[in-house]
């Protein structure tokens, strides 16, 4: 019963996770990286924050 109570937890943690998203500056060259978020309540909204943080200063998604 314990190790089932372990292994929802860790499931319901990792399913609020985001992966990295990778950005580049066309023009610089520069890149980062936007993530993977683990909390699982704001994953999403913080992944978005920094897309848009990073597009307004001339950064794109690449593929990875």
């Amino acid at each position: 019963m314990r190790t089932f109570m372990l292994c929802i937890a860790v499931a319901t943690v990792l399913a609020g996770c985001t992966s990295a998203v990778h950005m580049r500056n066309a023009a610089t060259g520069a890149t980062a990286t936007c993530g993977p978020y683990a909390d699982t309540i704001n994953a999403p909204a913080y992944e978005h924050q920094c897309i848009s943080d990073y597009q307004r200063q001339g950064f794109e998604r690449v593929s990875d």
